[in-house]
Formats: structure tokens, C-alpha cells, sequence
């Protein structure tokens, strides 16, 4: 039976319920998935609509998860002058820096969900192009192939300067990558006030700024 078919004997048989409840049931068991996946695309859409309002004079979006920043006030100048320092070309735009996202604080396990949604959601449609976290919540999304491979675009004579901070994780494939720079704690990040101890910084694998990204952090290392 092919899917026209099958569409219209589920449509007798809708037909043939007397109740909205068995009604609803029965729409809800043999369509959810479909439900389901259509939802989470809208989702995602608003995502982007919401995420990119007021982007337009933004370089590259930047997203920070358990920084300081809801603590502390927290000064992105020195940040914002790597990539002017860079040899990418800003026209005069900015980083966004989000701050706000935090993960596995005492009692938060509903926002914890919600906020690994929303990111899964920024990873699966490259919404974002830089994304620092602690170990935990940087290798959360390790095997979701959300990070390029540093190797193949940073030089390999500056990143060996690197050595002791390279981070490598498996992608989904579990072929080893360079997947982050683990941020030493006299960094410009540190500095600014939005981290205390150990993060780790990644580019997103398939960001939509990947050139600003990538410049920003030779720059960085370089520094």
C-alpha cells in the first residue's frame, strides 16, 4: 500500500470515530512523529528569526555558556579588538557575545532542558559561530559534529605553539579532531571577567561567519 492509499483508509477510518477524544487519539498515534518533527522545524525557525533581529551589524555571533557574566560585569572591549586586529575585514561590525546561557546549576533541571534544546537547535542550523563552555557542556555536543576541525584551518606551526591546549574529540564518524582551544586563565576572556577557570573555545562547524571565525581565533592565538 502505498502512502496516497494508505492516507485514504486512514481517512475512513477517521471517519468512523464517533468522539473527538477517540478522534484525537487516533490522529496523535499515527501521525505524532510527523507532528512532532514539523513542530521542532517551526521551532527552529523562530529560532533564526529571533536569534538574527538586530544582527545585521553583527560580524560574527558568539556564544558563551556558564561565563561569569550573570555575576559580574563582564567587559568585552578587549575580545571585540582581536577580530579589528585580525586580517578579516569587519566594515565596522561587532561580535555578538551571548553570556546568558547557563547549565547544571542546583535545581535547574527544566532550563537545563530547555537551554540544551535551544543550542542543539543553534548547532543544527550553524546559527552561531564561535561557542565556548566548560569541559562538560563543550564534549556534550562533541559527537554531534558541531565543531570544525581546527587543524585544517589554523597554521600548523602556530598551532603547535598551542600543543598543551589543544582539545581533540571524536566526531560522530570517530575520526579524532581539533575540536577547541582550551583558554589559558591570564586570557582575554578571563580578563573581561567572563570566565574564572577552565573553558574551552570551538568553532562551529558549520558557521555562517566561518572566515570571521577563523581569523578571530588566529588572531587570538597569536596574541
Amino acid at each position: 500500500m502505498n502512502l496516497k492509499e494508505q492516507f485514504k483508509v486512514d481517512i475512513e477510518r477517521y471517519k468512523g470515530l464517533k468522539t473527538r477524544g477517540e478522534k484525537a487519539a487516533f490522529v496523535w498515534d499515527y501521525y505524532k512523529y510527523p507532528i512532532i518533527a514539523i513542530g521542532t522545524a517551526l521551532v527552529i525557525l523562530i529560532l533564526v528569526l529571533l536569534n538574527n533581529i538586530g544582527r545585521v551589524k553583527t560580524s560574527m555571533y558568539m556564544v558563551m555558556v556558564n561565563s561569569d557574566a550573570a555575576y559580574v560585569e563582564c567587559d568585552d572591549s578587549g575580545i571585540q579588538d582581536i577580530l579589528k586586529r585580525s586580517d578579516f575585514e569587519t566594515g565596522g561590525k561587532k561580535i555578538e557575545i551571548n553570556a546568558s546561557y547557563t547549565i547544571g546549576s542546583p535545581g535547574s533541571t527544566t532550563s537545563d532542558l530547555e537551554t540544551i534544546q535551544v543550542l542543539n537547535a543553534l548547532f543544527t542550523i550553524s546559527d552561531m559561530d564561535i561557542y565556548i563552555a566548560d569541559r562538560t557542556y563543550f564534549d556534550y555536543f562533541a559527537g554531534q559534529d558541531a565543531y570544525a576541525d581546527l587543524s585544517l584551518l589554523i597554521d600548523k606551526e602556530l598551532l603547535e605553539k598551542w600543543e598543551n591546549n589543544l582539545y581533540y574529540v571524536d566526531n560522530s564518524s570517530g575520526q579524532r579532531i581539533l575540536a577547541g582551544i582550551i583558554i589559558p586563565e591570564d586570557s582575554v576572556f578571563h580578563k573581561a571577567g567572563y570566565y574564572h577557570d577552565e573553558a574551552i573555545l570551538g568553532v562551529v562547524g558549520r558557521a555562517d561567519n566561518l572566515e570571521a571565525a577563523v581569523q578571530f581565533v588566529t588572531t587570538f592565538l597569536k596574541d
